[in-house]
């Protein structure tokens, strides 16, 4: 089990409900695809997103953004017990998909980026970004717990 200081799950809190879902699941997930190209192999229903302008005019793109950001709200309402609580997402995603756990990692850096860009200093403070980073370690974590 983790520890969080009451700081630590303020930020989070807080943070958590200044975010736009929709807005920033888009973009994080836009820029995993063109940043690590490799990950579009898990996504060839969303159809053409062989290029950039592609990517970025694909409404299964920010749709998709849209539910992973959903699935970081799992975490936040079981920050005392994310492992049971992504255990059937991590074996989805290890059994059926197939993906490779170091994406979630990524996606992870990918939404921190959008949350700097978005809130910048005033609002991502380094304290903030500090909780929020190990939120999304233990996040990650968890998701990757069912892999073997």
């Amino acid at each position: 089990m983790v520890a969080w200081s009451d700081d630590e799950r303020a930020a989070i809190t807080n943070l958590w409900s200044k975010i736009d879902v929709n807005e920033i699941g888009a973009q994080a997930l836009t820029r995993l695809l063109i940043v690590y190209p490799w990950t579009q192999r898990h996504f060839a229903a969303f159809g053409n997103i062989s290029t950039f302008d592609a990517i970025l005019s694909n409404p299964k793109v920010a749709k998709h953004g849209a539910t992973l950001m959903g699935g970081l709200k799992i975490g936040l309402k079981n920050m005392d017990n994310m492992k049971p609580a992504y255990a059937k997402l991590s074996t989805m995603h290890s059994e059926q998909l197939h993906v490779d756990p170091e994406n979630f990692r990524l996606l992870g850096e990918c939404i921190t980026i959008c949350l700097g860009a978005k809130f910048g200093k005033e609002t991502f403070t380094p304290k903030v970004q500090e909780a929020w980073a190990k939120f999304v370690s233990v996040a990650v974590s968890a998701l990757r717990k069912q892999y073997h």
